[in-house]
């Protein structure tokens, strides 16, 4: 036992041990150890106590910001902690052993607390902690990397940091900061990257937990040239600011400048949006401002301890919250101190990682107009809220003018409005209104446009699938026992209607290939990649249509919002872009039937199909059409790219009954075809033949199984459909005539 590191001896040599210390009240530091040895291992026990600290009044000198501050000579800092209400504020890490001593308790200039850490090895990596008013241990609100109790031992073990100090669970409790001199630069090469418009972002939202099963940023990176074939132009990373636990969506926040190392290192986040830049790809990051959880040191400084809430002496957070959705612990938005820390925050980000822009999320909390238990008067116009939004973007813009600023808001139209056109973007959730436009009911979908809203600009962001929802498949699958193929045909439709519409767009993760997992099972926890479902054809099919609809709404400007025109309330949709070059009409069939439709053509002559790049002369410009349920048709004035890497390879339309396997060979034919029924005892009732306009060629009723052989001669050279009709479904096959 040693007190003040002298050695009482008649403690040597015990099992056991119990003493009484009588405190030195002198305004110095003492220490009190206790070592123990048992065979070839010693542990020790530390504790160190002053009566009574003296905190120096000294003014904060010029040019320290919030949090730490490295100099140039590499081998000191200088750490400033907001504390409001405290005393004394004393610094515990590497540097000092971890030992109370009083050259390291921190000056005090108001509310702000620093000290400045001398003789630090250049590069060296110190994990240090406040001790704050004698009984309160946490990290650096402004920390860039955290050492956690709780989560790094996984990431050690499963060496997702490389080098990752363990957290010195001997000396610390609770969560503690790294500090580090001179770290290891990255230089950054995507010098050219011109950021997208904002109308011509397509946005694909991800989870990097869930989008592989590696969880990484380097799986991330590797996968970024799938991303660039399906041609988006931007990724929103859900939140991977420092987050409480391991497995978590994000939106549990502790620490708002640190990289969640469970993800990689800092610079592995920087290459991931480093080579998203060299391909033309922006990067937004999801954040979390409406509240903030227990193991902030924000909470923490003024709480119920351990983990309870805020205290009314709180300066950046509500004891009780201000809204029914908060979660965590809600900020006050109207302090200062809560102005000033999110100005930290969204500066930080830009001027550190280059990021393109932010989505904020639960937006709408951004207020301290109290509606709790009133989720209407929530949703309802709020001045203050709008004002604290706009001073926010404004603090962004002046970092970053053509920064990105996104609102998951969700508020009254006349705020979304004034926000829309004061220069920010807002999530447009069209989840509902495209699942049953997919279950054939006649639903408008005129709120996926700025101008239904009466919104000067395109800073609508339509969604119809996003973390917060069910997939549109799995809500398909749940109501009726369609086929797959038939399924995935109105996912198609959906899409069209979709990607067309002018202004910006976002795709859940795997929304391309028709994801088909159930959310609320098990809603937080860990979802399958599925990464398979691109070997299913129907599937394939699936992402090739989004791939073609998204490339030529981000490589061309054909869907112009000067030039556009729809009718999008009935189960028949229109669309068009009267545009001066190429013209565009478009039509689906929403309906759970065929139909003969009239369509929509901006004026006679020759049209050409999007897809298969056939030609049709249009007569009239309400030239007919049969379309099966879920059939649409893009025709463009002119014959442009469809991006399709293997021609012509979409189904268009399939009936909603059982469809049959059948072999189609030669295809391209000239003379003669050969159908094969691959479902032995299958008797096909009906045969017929139409071309891309819709008009039956070939008919026959002649019931036949097995193999048929059909002459075609008569036939000119193009695209067509062929249909077998059984009486338990129907096959529509693609036949090309040569």
């Amino acid at each position: 036992f040693f007190i003040d590191e002298v050695l009482d001896e008649s403690e040597l040599g015990v099992t056991n041990f119990q003493t009484t210390h009588q405190v030195l009240d002198d305004g110095e530091t003492h220490q009190l150890k206790i070592s123990a040895n048992f065979e070839d291992e010693t542990q020790s026990f530390v504790y160190s106590y002053i009566t009574n600290p003296q905190t120096p009044t000294v003014p904060l000198p010029a040019g320290l910001n919030d949090g730490i501050n490295y100099h140039a000579d590499s081998v000191s800092a200088t750490l400033v902690l907001v504390a409001p209400n405290k005393s004394n504020v004393f610094v515990l890490g590497d540097f000092n052993n971890w030992t109370l001593d009083k050259d390291f308790i921190m000056n005090k200039d108001n509310d702000r607390f620093w000290l400045k850490i001398d003789d630090l090895e250049k590069g060296k990596e110190y994990i240090f902690q406040y001790l704050v008013d004698g009984n309160i241990r946490i990290g650096d609100p402004y920390a860039e990397k955290v050492s956690s109790p709780y989560d790094d031992a996984q990431i050690i073990e499963e060496n997702r940091y490389p080098g990752l100090l363990p957290y010195p669970a001997e000396f610390a409790s609770h969560e503690a900061s790294f500090l580090q001199t001179s770290q290891p630069q990255f230089t950054w090469e995507a010098q050219d990257y011109v950021r997208p418009k904002k109308e011509d972002l397509v946005i694909y939202e991800l989870l990097i937990r869930d989008f592989t099963d590696l969880r990484t940023f380097q799986a991330v990176i590797d996968k970024l040239d799938y991303l660039e074939s399906l041609g988006v132009n931007a990724i929103e990373l859900l939140p991977v600011m420092e987050f409480e636990g391991n497995i978590s969506w994000g939106y549990n926040p502790s620490f708002m400048f640190a990289v969640d190392k469970f993800y990689g290192t800092e610079n592995k986040l920087r290459e991931l949006i480093d080579e998203a830049h060299k391909r033309g790809m922006a990067i937004i990051l999801d954040i979390v401002l409406n509240h903030v959880f227990g193991r902030s040191p924000l909470v923490r400084l003024d709480n119920d301890p351990p983990y309870g809430a805020p205290t009314l002496e709180n300066v950046w957070l509500n004891r009780v919250p201000k809204h029914d959705f908060n979660v965590g612990n809600d900020f006050n938005h109207e302090s200062d101190y809560t102005k000033q820390y999110v100005d930290d925050v969204v500066t930080y980000w830009i001027e550190n990682y280059n990021i393109d822009g932010y989505r904020f999320d639960l937006s709408k909390g951004f207020t301290q107009t109290n509606t709790l238990g009133n989720i209407g008067l929530w949703n309802q116009y709020d001045a203050s809220r709008v004002a604290l939004l706009k001073r926010m973007a404004d603090v962004i813009w002046e970092t970053d003018p053509d920064n990105y600023v996104m609102l998951e808001h969700f508020a009254d139209n006349n705020e979304e409005r004034e926000l829309a056109n004061y220069g920010m973007m807002l999530w447009g959730n069209m989840h509902g209104a495209y699942i049953n436009a997919a279950r054939g009911q006649t639903v408008p979908l005129d709120w996926a446009y700025h101008k239904s809203r009466g919104w000067n600009d395109t800073h609508l962001i339509a969604y119809m699938e996003s973390h917060d929802e069910e997939r549109t498949l799995w809500e398909l699958k749940k109501t009726s026992n369609d086929p797959l193929d038939y399924q995935i045909q109105r996912l198609a439709l959906n899409s069209v209607f979709f990607f067309m519409i002018p202004g910006p767009k976002m795709l859940w993760q795997f929304g391309e290939f028709g994801y088909d997992e159930e959310l609320n099972n098990d809603r937080l926890g860990i979802k399958p990649t599925r990464w398979e479902y691109l070997e299913v054809p129907t599937r394939k099919r699936l992402f090739d249509l989004y791939s073609s609809m998204i490339k030529l709404k981000t490589r061309t400007s054909y869907l112009n919002d000067e030039n556009f025109e729809w009718e999008a309330g009935g189960t028949t949709k229109y669309m068009w872009f009267d545009n001066p070059d190429v013209k565009i009409s478009v039509v689906g069939n929403f309906s759970n039937e065929t139909r003969r439709v009239t369509g929509r053509f901006i004026n006679t002559g020759t049209w050409h199909d999007y897809f298969s790049r056939d030609e049709i002369i249009v007569s009239n410009t309400g030239h007919e059409l049969n379309l099966k349920p879920g059939e649409f048709r893009i025709f463009t004035s002119q014959a442009i790219d469809n991006y399709l890497d293997n021609g012509y390879e979409y189904v268009l339309g399939i009936d909603s009954k059982i469809a049959h396997d059948i072999d189609l060979y030669p295809n391209p034919a000239n003379r003669e075809i050969n159908i094969g029924i691959n479902n032995p005892g299958t008797w096909v009732e009906e045969v017929f033949i139409t071309d891309l306009n819709g008009k039956r060629v070939y008919f026959s009723n002649d019931r036949f199984y097995g193999n048929m052989n059909l002459d075609i001669t008569s036939l000119e050279q193009g695209m067509y459909i062929i249909t077998l009709v059984y009486k338990d479904g129907v096959t529509n096959k693609r036949l090309i005539k040569n």
